[in-house]
């Protein structure tokens, strides 16, 4: 009995060494800016934004009860990756949940950064015309659909 003692335990140990594994997480992170609203102002810098015309897609899924925010943070991050673009001007999502799973689809129109300069004192009636003219922001709502 004193000889499968230290045995067993030295297979226990083994097997537990084995049975470990590493896994290997990548987290994306994305920023969205609304046409019309507030941003992070530091010395005045303008720049100007070249926005496609045509609307890219991504879906983002994960387990039900997965924060929604993180799906939202990485369906962007993966339409904005797809296009080669800085940002991604009025994202609008789609959520989905269904038999366990949430899907986010956001669509929105890719931009990127381009002519970055100081403000100029012909500037500030813009500035001024952006901060006061933001636009409506509606809030989602949550469809229930019936199981089958």
């Amino acid at each position: 009995m004193k000889r499968k003692l230290p045995s067993a335990i030295i297979i226990m140990l083994i097997t537990m060494l084995a049975s470990c594994r590493i896994t290997k997480s990548t987290t994306n992170t994305a920023k969205t800016l609304n046409i019309y609203g507030s941003g992070v102002i530091q010395k005045p810098v303008i720049v100007e934004l070249d926005i496609k015309q045509t609307k890219v897609t991504a879906t983002a899924n994960g387990r039900l009860g997965s924060n929604l925010e993180t799906l939202k943070a990485e369906a962007v991050s993966m339409a904005v990756k797809s296009a080669g673009a800085d940002v991604l001007v009025e994202p609008t999502y789609t959520i989905v949940s269904n038999r366990g799973t949430s899907s986010v689809t956001v669509a929105g129109f890719p931009a990127t950064y381009k002519n970055f300069r100081d403000i100029k004192i012909e500037d500030v009636p813009l500035i001024k015309a952006g901060i006061l003219q933001t636009a409506r922001v509606a809030e989602p709502t949550t469809l229930f659909q019936k199981r089958n």
